[in-house]
């Protein structure tokens, strides 16, 4: 292991790391001091840190031998998520905002992971509302880093090298894994490019046809298109804008599609949107959002709601829980359950490959859907000559396992976490559940959050709210009075949903560092 080699690239991520705190310390320094509270201190404090680290780092590596693999891709990808959680957690901390340790870590790593569920509003922390613009400016940018992700992002941004050309491939759910081979850091620029580009129209859009003032619309736009679900209220709702709800509805959308397939529309024009129609893996997103949002309109409406208030409803929300934004516009839990099943599968499937989009992510269902076509023709029609195809390309059979593979290690992670988040009593069982598969899928809302019998036993009060949250409340998953441990526990879940299965747990294996 050349650790050397990996020291000097935490020092170049660390140090842009921290370059980007300047943005909302500089925010800071023009709000009323009355409001602004201790932000600017906390931004500075934070700033200096990462420095003295990017250095330290820098020390460490400056005479680093050549040779840079896929083990120490690994390795990069892992650290430099800790270490941005860590740095992204001091100005919360430091600032006062979230004097718990905890707190503060656990809304980094979800900001981070574009999970979304947060802290603020319960368990005596202070609402969006109360929380200094600077601080909402850092929470969406630490969401608009981590959607397409830092390492990503990082790595465009220098000339090409050997050990960038690895580190292309070392976020697994980000795009590098999905059609990159050739031209990697070219490629990735056209993918930035994209998110950029997306960012901006959503930040335009917001403003004009959202009626948005500035800050609201940028930290609206940077969560939107990173399915984040970070907001700068309690609720999308509270702004009473049909406008700013249709914009963020389409932009969520097209943050769950493919960055990678985006950016081939945008180099190749015509062609690349024939690929784009053509694809599978987007033709089922398309299905399965247009579905969902029938299906929860006709719910709605057979449960008492006009239909135009249905649709709204319906539309925003499905289309917030399938491409893992978590923004809400309404309380779901009080939904009827055909439609809180469309929710909680909506947010077990997630987007497409290669998006900032969370869950199991649709070419994998797409592959499960075919499968088990390819396995009902092989049984009806035994002698029948066929193959597992995917866009007109055979899969081989080694793809097809380690897909299936994922998907039940996917399910058995959740059903594990949930087991875990039970130990908390304040905690009832859907809540555990839903909880898990949220941070997991980097969604961010949970269901029947709090146990009324464990609150009526003497356990905080404050967590009645994730029990009661309504329309005017937001997104549900304010985690705030939730023990230390289990929200340590929610933040691993959130990582490792964000760097998916394999690649984490070949990190926490003692062989893959004796090797």
């Amino acid at each position: 292991m050349n650790f050397a080699a990996i020291a000097r690239v935490l020092a170049g991520f660390v140090a842009f790391f921290t370059v980007a705190q300047l943005f909302p310390l500089v925010l800071s320094l023009t709000e009323a001091p009355g409001h602004r509270g201790s932000a600017p201190a906390g931004f500075a404090g934070s700033i200096g840190f990462g420095a003295l680290a990017a250095l330290l780092l820098w020390l460490g590596g400056r005479r680093a031998p050549s040779g840079f693999y896929r083990r120490e891709t690994l390795c990069v990808a892992g650290i430099a998520w800790v270490l941005a959680s860590a740095l992204g957690a001091v100005p919360f901390q430091w600032s006062g905002l979230l004097p718990d340790a905890c707190d503060a870590l656990f809304e980094s790593v979800s900001g981070l992971t574009t999970c979304g569920g947060t802290v603020l509003g319960t368990g005596g922390n202070p609402t969006p509302e109360q929380t200094p613009g600077s601080l909402l400016l850092w929470r969406a940018l630490l969401q608009w880093l981590g959607g397409i992700g830092i390492v990503l992002i990082f790595v465009a941004l220098l000339p090409a090298g050997a050990a960038n050309k690895h580190l292309m491939t070392a976020e697994a759910v980000g795009v590098a894994n999905e059609g990159f081979q050739p031209r990697l850091l070219q490629q990735s620029r056209w993918v930035v490019g994209v998110y950029v580009l997306l960012t901006v129209l959503c930040l335009f859009a917001l403003m004009t046809i959202g009626s948005m003032g500035w800050l609201d619309a940028v930290c609206h736009a940077f969560s939107c298109i990173a399915t984040g679900g970070y907001s700068t209220r309690s609720s999308v709702a509270t702004f009473d804008s049909l406008g700013a709800e249709v914009v963020l509805t389409v932009f969520m959308y097209l943050g769950g599609c493919s960055f990678t397939v985006l950016a081939g529309v945008l180099r190749d024009r015509w062609s690349g949107v024939r690929g784009l129609l053509r694809g599978g893996e987007f033709r089922l997103y398309t299905t399965v959002t247009v579905l969902a949002v029938l299906l929860a309109t006709i719910d709605l409406v057979r449960g008492g709601k006009g239909p135009g208030e249905a649709l709204r409803e319906a539309s925003f929300n499905v289309v917030s829980m399938l491409s893992c934004c978590g923004f809400a516009t309404a309380d779901f839990q009080a939904w009827p359950p055909l439609s809180l099943l469309v929710i909680f599968t909506c947010t077990m499937v997630g987007g497409c490959s290669g998006s900032a989009a969370g869950g199991m992510k649709m070419v994998r269902v797409l592959v499960c859907l075919r499968l088990f076509a390819f396995s009902l023709r092989t049984y009806v029609q035994p002698k029948r000559v066929d193959r597992l195809r995917l866009d007109e390309e055979v899969l081989p059979a080694a793809v097809v396992s380690s897909i299936v593979a994922m998907v039940l290690m996917w399910l058995a992670t959740i059903l594990i976490g949930a087991l875990v988040l039970a130990f908390d009593q304040r905690l009832s069982f859907v809540g555990a559940l839903t909880a898990s598969a949220s941070m997991l899928g980097n969604c961010g809302p949970a269901m029947g959050m709090v146990d009324p019998v464990a609150l009526a036993n003497g356990l905080p009060a404050q967590g009645a709210a994730l029990a009661t949250v309504g329309p005017n409340l937001g997104p549900l998953g304010g985690y705030g009075d939730l023990a230390g441990w289990t929200k340590l526990v929610m933040s691993f879940e959130m990582v490792l949903g964000r760097l998916e299965l394999l690649p984490m747990l070949a990190l926490l294996s003692p062989g893959f560092w004796r090797r």
